[in-house]
């Protein structure tokens, strides 16, 4: 696993945005939805909405002073898309979309 992850990074530092796919039987849009309430309920702001190619995006961030001091504004980003009999997903990095 350490291998892995100093794979394609200086100095074996690892990478900033990391991507990781998993799939479910449940439909992409529930767990988006379930998601971003599980979220709202952690007081971060969220949203959910749909992209092109059938996919569903649910984007998690929480403001404070402290995080735009330091410069960790980023949000948490899953995106979903549907297949036959299951739903894939992944967990990606980047600022919310406005």
């Amino acid at each position: 696993m350490a291998e892995e992850q100093g794979r394609g990074t200086r100095a074996g530092r690892p990478a900033l945005n990391i991507e990781r796919i998993y799939s479910t039987t449940v439909p992409a849009e529930e767990l988006a939805r379930t998601l971003g309430d599980h979220f709202r309920a952690q007081e971060f702001e969220a949203q959910v909405y749909r992209t092109s190619g059938d996919r569903t995006v649910m984007q998690a961030r929480k403001e404070s002073l402290w995080r735009q001091l330091l410069g960790v504004t980023y949000a948490l980003t899953v995106g979903f898309t549907p297949g036959e009999g299951a739903s894939a997903w992944g967990v990606m990095s980047g600022s919310m979309r406005r």
